[in-house]
């Protein structure tokens, strides 16, 4: 499938803006969530003390109760002390109640107050009819005493059990909201990881296409347009690099070097676009007379080298530049129009014929020409001087004529 819409300035900004909405989602739902944490945490620890306040209330107000009833049951002194030290002891919880509890809470105390008032009055009453010896006051005292401790008891209850469910709905709302924070996190995410994918897509896009563009300019910076074979600058290089190898392992290189014979004239009579075809077919059989080791190079016109790494003599060399000539001699179809061109070939080979790839190309060159000159089709280049250090001993120069 075509992804070139992925290259389209509208879908990249759409991207990166959304890359970027979504990133600001998240961190805002974040914070948002982070803030309602706080929130509830704070409203959870005020609930519980206000439970734990009304929790105290009702233990003060029923140790009051017990000590009235263990007073009331031994009639001692120190158990009308130990009654006189507990009376009014819930106003500390009481106080805090409606200094901290707010003002619902406030409200509640303002109530419990008002029987609280009567109830403590008459503990009161009752130890001071102890001291005064009047059991009949006691008891009438202990009668109004009942009804105001059970108050106080059914305000406290109900207090700590309106806590308890103000603070199970508070709880139940910060569920809701954290599950709608949730969902909303999820779908954000969602939306993130494919504006991810999509800017993924985008950069591994781009970087497909700058290798491809890397690629496609090295290709044409090493290879020839027009027929597709390495050029000079390729060819001058994987010439060296068989070089290199070739001096530690002892292994010979042969170069061939040829001229199209009758190139120019093609080129006149038929026109340069027969002229191109021509040299297309030439690279193609070129190509087809070589290993898949060897380099086919295009040196600019209608001349051509190739670079034999591993040949093993001079005269496997001129063999390749044999099958060279015969496949370049048999008729060409050029859209129609037939065609017959020839070759003049130069053969060298490394080291008897030079020691780096340029004196080797000179070498060849002078070879070809050589045998574009006496027409001999090939001719392998003559040994420098022996005083040369790239001859090697016992080997002559010879031509082979076409």
């Amino acid at each position: 499938m075509s992804t070139d819409w992925l290259s389209r300035r509208g879908i990249r900004r759409v991207a990166t803006a959304g890359l970027a909405v979504g990133l600001a989602a998240l961190a805002t739902l974040a914070i948002v969530g982070t803030r309602g944490a706080k929130q509830a945490t704070a409203q959870v620890r005020a609930s519980n003390q206000v439970s734990i306040a009304w929790q105290s209330v009702f233990v003060e107000i029923s140790e009051q109760d017990a000590a009235l009833r263990q007073y009331l049951a031994t009639g001692t002194s120190l158990d009308r002390a130990a009654l006189r030290a507990v009376i009014g002891s819930a106003e500390e919880q009481l106080d805090w109640l409606t200094a901290h509890g707010g003002s619902d809470a406030a409200f509640q105390v303002v109530q419990l107050r008002r029987h609280y008032a009567r109830y403590e009055n008459t503990l009161h009453a009752v130890a001071a009819a102890g001291e005064q010896g009047q059991p009949e006051r006691i008891e009438a005292h202990v009668q109004s005493a009942a009804p105001e401790f059970s108050a106080l008891r059914r305000m406290s209850v109900a207090n700590i059990e309106r806590e308890r469910r103000g603070l199970a709905a508070y709880l139940a709302a910060a569920d809701g909201r954290n599950q709608a924070l949730q969902s909303i996190a999820v779908g954000v995410i969602i939306i993130d990881l494919a504006t991810f994918a999509l800017c993924a897509a985008i950069l591994i896009g781009y970087q497909r296409r700058v290798e491809r563009q890397a690629a496609s300019s090295h290709h044409q910076a090493t290879h020839d347009a027009l027929t597709g074979l390495a050029n000079r600058v390729l060819f001058h290089d994987r010439a060296q690099q068989a070089l290199n190898i070739a001096a530690r392992t002892r292994q010979p290189v042969g170069i061939v070097s040829l001229d199209l014979n009758g190139f120019k004239q093609v080129n006149d009579t038929l026109g340069h676009h027969r002229g191109d075809l021509l040299l297309q077919h030439v690279a193609n059989r070129l190509t087809e007379c070589v290993r898949d080791t060897d380099t086919v190079a295009r040196l600019g016109g209608d001349e051509f080298s190739i670079l034999l790494p591993n040949v093993t003599s001079v005269a496997d060399a001129t063999e390749v530049a044999r099958r060279v000539l015969d496949s370049l001699r048999q008729p060409l179809d050029l859209d129609g129009q037939p065609a017959i061109v020839g070759a003049s070939i130069g053969v060298v080979i490394f080291p008897e014929h030079g020691a780096d790839v340029e004196l080797l190309l000179q070498h060849a060159d002078k070879a070809m020409y050589t045998a574009k000159q006496g027409r001999l089709g090939i001719c392998v280049a003559a040994e420098p001087h022996p005083t040369t250090n790239t001859v090697r001993p016992g080997h002559r120069g010879r031509t082979v004529v076409n």
